[in-house]
């Protein structure tokens, strides 16, 4: 079972690669189309970016799993209707968010703007896509090894893998690394990721969990955390794909982003 977990990083995306549960290779590509090339293949791709907007109110998710990860809940950032991130300022946001959802609008969750709508627009371009290969900024994407930095990333033959019966953009789900962290812990974690000790006790569940990070990955300058968020992501792609994951709001209070469900998957 090959999956992949994707996270944000300042200068584009942190992708890790499991396999069958194990650490199968990591990379660091530019933008989300690049994730959709690298992961092709992949039963689930988890992301730690919000998938699926609502057009008024707030996402029953972000509630639940800032709920769910008890002193962590500051690490979730609302995400506000379609609308106010479609504005072009961050004044017409907050006042575009406050009409549609009765909230203000947080700069942090402004400054990954970018990200969200990149994520949004790139899924929304993979529906269209060819089984052969991604839609790409307008062109095809046909060899996505080409992509994959360092030949960190490893991807099972073809023929061993039995292909997955959802399309690119269904296999895309949402996760939050500190929800993530906290079902492998079993209870809400206290210290901060960016810490020694929030840093050594996110490592030790993930080699608890079966994934065991190089101490070498030669993918350019990326935080550490990013790469643990990446790997908590691909975490909870494999339980996805197995069927083990637990949403956030279970399926009977589900929102819906078009055909696009809107929940956080741990």
């Amino acid at each position: 079972m090959f999956v992949v977990g994707v996270d944000g990083c300042r200068d584009g995306w942190v992708v890790v690669a499991l396999e069958n549960g194990a650490f199968a290779g990591a990379t660091k590509v530019d933008s989300f189309d690049d994730v959709l090339a690298v992961s092709e293949g992949a039963h689930s791709i988890g992301v730690d970016m919000p998938v699926g907007l609502v057009e008024r109110g707030e996402r029953t998710c972000d509630r639940l799993v800032r709920e769910y990860i008890g002193p962590r809940r500051a690490s979730v950032f609302v995400a506000p209707p379609r609308k106010a991130l479609q504005k072009p300022t961050f004044e017409e946001a907050n006042a575009e968010c406050r009409k549609r959802a009765g909230f203000g609008l947080s700069k942090q969750l402004w400054n990954i703007r970018p990200k969200i709508l990149e994520v949004d627009s790139a899924l929304r371009a993979v529906s269209g896509a060819r089984r052969d290969g991604y839609v790409h900024h307008g062109r095809d994407a046909a060899d996505p090894a080409r992509l994959r930095r360092f030949a960190r990333i490893v991807v099972p033959d073809r023929e061993s893998v039995a292909p997955s019966p959802q399309p690119p953009s269904q296999r895309v789900v949402e996760v939050h690394p500190e929800a993530s962290f906290r079902e492998m812990a079993g209870a809400p974690l206290g210290a901060n990721k960016k810490s020694y000790d929030g840093l050594m006790m996110r490592l030790e569940l993930l080699e608890k969990g079966g994934i065991f990070l190089p101490k070498k990955l030669s993918i350019g300058r990326v935080a550490v955390d990013d790469v643990l968020d990446a790997a908590a992501a691909a975490w909870t792609a494999n339980r996805y794909a197995e069927g083990r994951a637990k949403s956030l709001p279970e399926p009977n209070a589900f929102q819906h982003d078009g055909a696009r469900i809107i929940a956080i998957w741990i």
